[in-house]
């Protein structure tokens, strides 16, 4: 009589055959599938022809249908463990570029690939534990192979047991690696970008902005206008760098922390907030006040810093909140501050590009940097501008004038381009321009200084009624519109 115990493994071999064969089957008769698709395909399919024989030969009492399904096992784990790895590398190529990012994703690529090994470990234990039920007594009795003194302990506890301990090493190391890492924190904390100068009064600061993969983007709450750097990561962190806007000025920097003061109720919608006294504190030449807080919210804590600081009785805010690792970035930013006289350019660099003025011809000329442009315009008197890092604005009431970096340009694009249409209609939608609506008009080719640019009118297709207008500029093989 047949023992219970191969008539279960003979069947579970059978059942892994079939589905073994009809995926492969499945595969190899698409014609949309890859190259490494189409050989797993095959090696599948010649693994379920194996594994049938050796089920087949285990029914009919065969000697050697034992060494044949137990080398077809090995080897599907083997290959299954390839293609596992192959899989795996594959889904962690655009993490592994961000890895020498920061910690958070050199951490979020080692869970992922320990999180691949223990989904692969887990899954191969029930080939594992059928492998090593091939040398249980009952079978070695049905198949006619004489029983031998048992000196070790039972394989299928081994088999199993090592798939466990494997598994749970690898959810342990996966622990231990997500840990922060300091020393590329150190790494990144002296990684700043050159010293870069703003003004959005008429006192400069300057200070160089953090690097990739830290983004600029405008800054205009709470009275305050200025420029940030997110790093959007889990969880995130934000440098702030503001001009608040204070009336009457203050003249002492103990004037400006009273109107300014964090406390508790400053983040009324954070879970939790524990808020510093300010303790005083220099930024570069400025007397000011720095406060530390901490919040919570969505079960995530965030570090803060807030640092006050009045230079030229005008009132900076250097701000802070994310993660620790990031803190000592955000140091070594303050600690490069500078604050260059009223009207001198403080040590940022300035291109030779010049902006048709938009108004009267009055007022000061002024470097701007417009994203990776240097640019020197004449700014009318009586008009603000605002630094959105890739975009400046000047605006007077509801009149606003703008310098947008529209990118990089293809290889080989110049001044002999500024009429093509594409290129136009790049810049038209840099301001919102919407071709169903509006034309595109007239244009004129318009010389400012020693550089060429291209104006535009748009209007109404029906009525002609003018829109707006635009100047298209190619400086260094980027594009930069002015509208």
């Amino acid at each position: 009589m047949r023992p219970v115990l191969v008539s279960v493994l003979a069947g579970a071999w059978f059942l892994l055959a079939v589905l073994g064969a009809i995926g492969a089957v499945l595969v190899l008769s698409r014609s949309t599938g890859t190259a490494e698709q189409r050989i797993f395909a095959a090696v599948s399919l010649l693994l379920a022809a194996l594994a049938g024989a050796g089920a087949f030969g285990l029914l009919r009492r065969k000697p050697r249908a034992r060494a044949l399904l137990a080398t077809t096992g090995l080897f599907a784990f083997a290959a299954s463990a390839f293609f596992a790895y192959r899989a795996a590398t594959d889904a962690s190529a655009p993490a592994a570029s961000l890895a020498s990012a920061g910690p958070d994703a050199a951490n979020a690529l080692v869970l992922f690939r320990a999180g691949s090994a223990v989904a692969f470990l887990l899954s191969s234990i029930p080939l594992l534990v059928a492998l090593g039920f091939l040398r249980h007594p009952s079978v070695r009795a049905w198949l006619g192979i004489p029983a031998r003194p048992r000196r070790t302990p039972d394989p299928i506890l081994l088999v199993g047991g090592a798939a466990l301990l494997v598994a749970g090493g690898a959810v342990l190391f996966s622990k231990d690696r997500s840990r922060p890492a300091p020393a590329k924190a150190d790494a990144a904390a002296r990684a700043l970008d050159p010293l870069e100068t703003f003004l959005w009064s008429d006192q400069p600061v300057a200070f160089p902005p953090p690097p990739a993969p830290f983004t600029r983007e405008r800054y205009a709450e709470g009275g305050r206008k200025g420029v940030s750097f997110t790093r959007y990561a889990v969880p995130p962190t934000r440098i702030t760098v503001a001009e608040a806007a204070l009336e009457p000025a203050p003249n002492t920097p103990e004037e400006a922390i009273a109107r300014l003061r964090l406390t508790k109720e400053t983040f009324k919608s954070a879970d939790f907030a524990e808020v510093g006294d300010p303790v005083p504190a220099a930024v570069s030449n400025a007397p000011g006040y720095q406060t530390d807080y901490t919040i919570r919210e969505r079960s995530m804590e965030h570090r803060g810093r807030e640092i006050v600081a009045v230079a030229g009785r005008r009132v900076f805010v250097f701000t802070f909140l994310g993660r620790d690792a990031d803190l000592p970035l955000f140091e070594r930013l303050v600690a490069s501050v500078r604050f260059p006289a009223p009207g001198s350019r403080g040590g940022g660099a300035t291109g030779g590009l010049e902006v048709p003025a938009a108004a009267s011809p009055a007022g000061e000329e002024t470097d701007l940097r417009v994203g990776e442009h240097h640019v020197r315009a004449r700014i009318p008197d009586g008009w603000e501008r605002v630094d959105y890092g890739a975009k400046q604005e000047i605006r007077r009431g509801e009149t606003r004038i703008a310098l947008v970096d529209g990118g990089a340009l293809p290889p080989g694009t110049g001044p002999a381009n500024l009429e093509d249409d594409w290129l136009v209609q790049r810049a038209l939608r840099l301001f919102g321009h919407d071709a169903r609506r509006w034309e595109v008009g007239a244009r004129s080719r318009v010389a400012s200084g020693d550089v060429e640019a291209l104006a535009v009118e748009t209007r109404d297709p029906l009525s002609h009624v003018p829109h707006a207008r635009c100047w298209v500029f190619v400086n260094g093989g980027r594009l930069l519109a002015v509208g």
